[in-house]
């Protein structure tokens, strides 16, 4: 199974569900103001900037101090005997980064657990073929991925830079893969789509093209979150 450093109940996450969110580290990316950094870069020290004690009165969670401090498998289990949740959420900050082999041990530990438990993965988008060999296999009922560009629009392609740490052309390469993920999520139930209103993005239309894609190609619902950085 795979190791978890975080765990939090947050009925906010999706639409009408209680649910578990999990965190394991690593991502493949580097996006601006991520909230998450210290799990998805092991090797980042902000420890002035990051702190998760702004968050101590709003969630229930573990080691909330100490994101480092591996969860033991009866603090996972606990968390998801408590009879109230209706979805567990994988979060990595980069979930599919992990092995599918290890993901699939790591559900069905849960579904041993609670087989009526929803499962929800969260992704960026750039591991279409895992997403579509769990799906197939019927191991998700929904994904929630952050759509951070209008990948099908070359008109916004220079904005990259200003969204995440990574070269246009290493970025562009991702382009396909993530356009293939959202066609594999959106035959999914459970499937949500998120966009960070990144300040650096002046251009309004840059959010309203995304709008308007998820609207008519994914019909599934899409938030638009504000950009913080704790």
């Amino acid at each position: 199974m795979l190791k978890f450093y975080w765990l939090e109940y947050t009925n906010e996450d999706h639409p009408n569900k209680y649910s578990l969110v999990l965190y394991t580290k690593w991502c493949n990316l580097r996006c601006f103001g991520c909230h998450n950094r210290k799990l998805a870069w092991w090797d980042y020290d902000d420890s002035e900037n990051i702190s998760c004690n702004t968050c101590e009165n709003q969630i229930n969670h573990v080691n909330v101090e100490d994101h480092f401090n591996e969860l033991t498998e009866e603090e996972i289990r606990m968390a998801l005997s408590s009879g109230l949740l209706d979805m567990i959420i994988f979060c990595g900050w980069e979930f599919l980064v992990n092995s599918v082999k290890q993901i699939k041990e790591t559900i069905d530990f849960v579904r041993s657990i609670d087989s009526s438990l929803l499962i929800r993965i969260d992704t960026n988008g750039s591991f279409p073929e895992k997403m579509k060999e769990l799906v197939e296999e019927w191991y998700v009922d929904g994904f929630a991925i952050d759509i951070k560009w209008p990948y099908w629009n070359s008109q916004y392609h220079d904005k990259i830079s200003d969204v995440m740490w990574l070269p246009q052309k290493a970025a562009e390469s991702l382009f396909p893969r993530m356009i293939d993920s959202l066609e594999i999520s959106k035959k999914l139930e459970f499937t949500i789509y998120r966009t960070v209103l990144y300040p650096m993005i002046e251009d309004n239309n840059y959010f309203e093209i995304i709008k308007e894609y998820t609207k008519s190609k994914l019909n599934k619902p899409h938030y638009f979150n504000e950009f913080t950085v704790i």
